[in-house]
């Protein structure tokens, strides 16, 4: 995610170079600006997205298992 698209006076990383870069670590690439709420709705989207469509699950299996939530890491 690139932010702050709306700045592009001060741009760091050329919108190529971000997406070269992006495609080296097979992620998606996005440029969002909060200031003009540019692609802010489509990230979360995407993010939603990606949890969902997720091949592991974080729940736990069963109540009955062995192990205690307690005894787990709790991801937010």
């Amino acid at each position: 995610v690139g932010n702050k698209c709306d700045e592009s006076t001060l741009r760091e990383v050329a919108t190529e170079d971000g997406k070269a870069e992006a495609d080296s670590w097979g992620c998606g690439f996005l440029e969002t600006s909060a200031k003009t709420n540019h692609n802010v709705n489509e990230l979360f989207k995407d993010l939603l997205n990606l949890e969902k469509n997720r091949a592991v699950s974080l729940q736990p299996v069963s109540s009955n298992s062995a192990i205690s939530l307690k005894e787990k890491c709790a991801v937010m």
